[in-house]
């Protein structure tokens, strides 16, 4: 789950990034993706990811405590 959440980040980083660059493109008339970017964007995108799992793995460790400590209620 770390891998996949990390990789979505960093590409949806990239994503968000040429998207810029795509605007500045339109307006300058060059496209250009710094190396600052790039960098900006595996770095940016590895801590989301590792901040989504961990999100991820807290709240399914709430509801297994939360589900253990509830009894089943009758259904009439």
């Amino acid at each position: 789950m770390l891998v996949y959440s990390c990789v979505f980040c960093i590409f949806f980083c990239f994503v968000l990034g040429a998207g810029a660059s795509l605007i500045a493109y339109i307006k300058n008339g060059y496209f250009l993706i710094p190396d600052g970017q790039i960098t900006r964007a595996i770095l940016f995108g590895g801590i989301a990811g590792t901040a989504i799992t961990l999100a991820t793995l807290v709240f399914n460790l709430i509801d297994k405590y939360n589900s253990g400590k509830n009894p089943p209620s009758d259904p009439d």
